[in-house]
């Protein structure tokens, strides 16, 4: 669905600073007519406003197997926005834990072919 597509629409919003927010917040400054009917502080709290018929809520796509279980209708908002994430670690030896998190990302990252982002610096 198109961003557009938001227009008349209720929205459930987390805080200030979220990417989810930044979404919604970009959407409304293009000129969409919706409105902000709720700001919580946890996204946790968000699904099950939806559900109760409070609102729609713009959601990472992490969020769709659970809203799905739970009865909501998911739809993909386009364009899509990507997270973009990185990985940092101090310089000097890490800890046996640390290195084993490194380990556990590299690991995931070689699954999906996305290691050439991984270097050290």
């Amino acid at each position: 669905m198109e961003r557009e597509a938001l227009a008349g629409a209720r929205l459930i919003v987390s805080k200030q600073g979220s990417l989810m927010r930044r979404l919604v917040d970009d959407v409304l400054a293009s000129g969409v007519d919706a409105q902000v009917v709720v700001e919580v502080e946890h996204r946790t709290s968000i699904l099950p406003m939806v559900l109760a018929g409070v609102g729609h809520a713009v959601l990472p796509s992490s969020w769709t197997p659970l809203a799905q279980r739970s009865g909501a209708r998911v739809r993909r908002i386009e364009p899509a926005v990507l997270l973009r994430i990185a990985l940092v670690s101090r310089t000097g030896t890490l800890t046996p834990a640390a290195q084993a998190f490194v380990h556990c990302v590299e690991r995931y990252l070689s699954t999906r072919g996305e290691t050439a982002g991984l270097a050290q610096r």
